[in-house]
Formats: structure tokens, C-alpha cells, sequence
């Protein structure tokens, strides 16, 4: 695994364990200047002991000087059960301009925790696998790394010798959708970067994407209108899609609650618990959104001018 000069060594019965280091939270943080929202609300997926979201006393925030970035700490033993979320909800990405996501991520601690540190959700979702939600990771199983598409596409988890729940230190995400409109998903380290992206994948077709990847990248098509037949874009939805990050350590939620809450053996949880002893944080940073020919993406109409520090023109 990769280290830098700000990874955390921990020694522990005369091993020294690293710890992935999430960004430093702000320590003024104006939510006027912030994109995401992280104001108590309810979500279907995930109810907190105290029945909500951002209920407890504790919500996401970004990370110092970086307004393009979420930086997410459970700690139950203060707040009880958890269920946090930032959600930049003014800001429409119009899927047919979209063309690229990335930031760097951190995680640390995390076994035991449904989490999804950055997803690209459409507005109307539907159709469960078809729905064109876009986990760029997940960490569902919650015991591992995942790159996901809503249990559709093919989903990879990743090597957890590079990509660990419990030390990943200043990784990167590229979330890619072709002129086609397949999306596909690659997570890389930072020495790897070309372009401030990581490297892209390589396939012939929407089949050659899904079947024959190796492993190497995550791939959402269906060989008709792709992303743009997806229930995101079809049936006269809008085709616009938001940016939401999520750690989800509640003690009821929907379908996906069940499906992800998953038991983990190796810390005696069971399924469908929380895990009242986690410490788990998460940071995505310099969240970047392109649009047409690498451009910075322009937002759908009505969205604040703000949104553009989520763009290649600020990052």
C-alpha cells in the first residue's frame, strides 16, 4: 500500500499498522459557501436511533480550504447509531453533458459500515439495477471496497491489499461515460494519474465492457441507449443526476439497508446491526465534474453559480 507523509502509524503488539489519513475537517465551516447539504432530514435506506438523518448531534462537513470535498466521522459511542449524508442538492448535473467525475478519497476504520463516500444518484430513481445510480464506491458487502451500480452493470469489488476499508490513504476515483453512454468506473493510486485522472479503460462494446473488464473497472451499459435508457433518462424523468455522500450505521432502512447491512464475522457483527464500535472516516476531496470535450461541466439550469467549484475550472 501506498503511504505518504501524512500516514498515521499505529503500533500495535510490536507490528506498526498504517491508517489511512482522511482530510482535516474545517474548523469554521460556513455551510453558505458549501455546495452539500448536511441538514437533519429522513432517508428510506437509513434511520438513526433517533429515527432520522443527521439527527444526532454530528453531520458530514468539508475538509479545510477545499469547498469541493465531504469529510465524514462516525462516533456512536457519543451519538448512538448514525446515519449521515451530504447531498449537493442544488447542483443538476444534465447527464447528456456529463462526461467525467473524480476526486481523491481516504478511509480509515471503516470495516463494519455500509458507506458510499461519493454517488451520483439520478433525480427520478427507478428500476432497482436500471436505475443509472452510479456508487463510484461503495463499501457494500461492508466489509470491502466496492465499485457498484445499484446491483446492476458489473460491479468490482476492489483488491483490498491496495484498496483497504480500514487504511486507504489519498486514493482516486474516475467515474467516465463515453459518447455512447457507457459509464464505467476506475479507481486508482495517485502515482498512476495521467491528467489528473486514472488511466481509462479499454473495451470494444457494451458486451466487451461488462464481461470482459478482468476486474480492472466497473461497467454500467445495456447495449440499447445505455446511461441514457436508464430510468434516470427515459419515461419523461429530467436525465439529471446529484452528487450525495453517505455513511449509513442506523438501526432500520429499506431494501438496500438489508442488502449491505451485511453480517461481518471477523468483528462478531451481525447482519442487520450497527456497529456501535466503529471509529469509521471517510474524506472525498477536489471533487471535479467535466462536461463536453473535458470542458468544466455546466450545471442544468437554476443552479447556483456556486455549483462551478465543483468544476475543472476551480479544481
Amino acid at each position: 500500500m501506498k503511504t505518504t507523509a501524512l500516514s498515521l502509524l499505529l503500533s500495535f503488539g510490536g507490528l506498526a499498522l498504517v491508517h489511512g489519513v482522511p482530510c482535516t475537517p474545517a474548523s469554521n465551516p460556513d455551510p453558505s459557501n458549501w455546495v452539500f447539504d448536511a441538514s437533519p432530514t429522513e432517508h428510506p435506506s437509513c434511520s438513526s436511533s433517533g429515527g432520522g438523518v443527521n439527527d444526532l448531534g454530528s453531520a458530514p462537513v468539508q475538509c479545510e480550504g477545499d469547498l469541493a470535498s465531504v469529510y465524514t466521522r462516525l462516533d456512536p459511542a457519543t451519538y448512538g447509531a448514525e446515519c449521515l449524508s451530504a447531498k449537493a442538492s442544488l447542483c443538476k448535473i444534465p447527464m447528456y453533458n456529463f462526461t467525467s467525475l473524480d476526486y481523491d478519497f481516504s478511509i480509515d476504520s471503516c470495516n463494519g459500515v455500509w458507506a458510499a463516500p461519493l454517488w451520483m444518484t439520478p433525480d427520478t430513481w427507478q428500476w432497482d439495477g436500471g436505475s443509472g445510480e452510479i456508487d463510484s464506491l461503495e463499501l457494500c458487502p461492508r466489509s470491502s471496497i466496492s465499485m457498484n451500480f445499484a446491483g446492476g452493470g458489473s460491479q468490482v469489488e476492489l483488491d483490498a491489499s491496495t484498496f483497504s476499508i480500514d487504511f486507504t490513504d489519498n486514493a482516486h476515483v474516475t467515474v467516465r461515460k463515453d459518447e455512447e453512454g457507457i459509464v464505467t468506473i476506475t479507481t486508482c493510486q495517485q502515482e498512476e494519474l495521467q491528467n489528473s485522472q486514472c488511466p481509462p479503460p479499454t473495451y470494444s462494446s457494451c458486451d466487451d465492457c461488462l464481461y470482459n473488464n478482468n476486474g480492472e473497472f466497473a461497467c454500467w451499459c445495456n447495449n440499447a441507449g445505455n446511461i441514457y435508457s436508464s430510468g434516470g433518462c427515459t419515461d419523461g424523468t429530467d436525465c439529471l443526476w446529484t452528487l450525495v455522500s453517505d455513511v449509513w450505521n442506523g438501526v432500520s432502512g429499506d431494501a438496500g439497508y438489508t442488502g449491505c447491512m451485511t453480517e461481518v464475522p471477523e468483528i462478531g457483527l451481525a447482519a442487520g446491526k450497527p456497529n456501535m464500535d466503529s471509529k469509521c472516516t471517510v474524506s472525498v476531496e477536489r471533487i471535479t465534474l467535466r462536461g463536453d470535450n473535458g470542458a468544466p461541466l455546466t450545471f442544468a439550469p437554476g443552479s447556483p453559480s456556486s455549483c462551478s467549484t465543483l468544476t475543472a475550472n476551480s479544481n
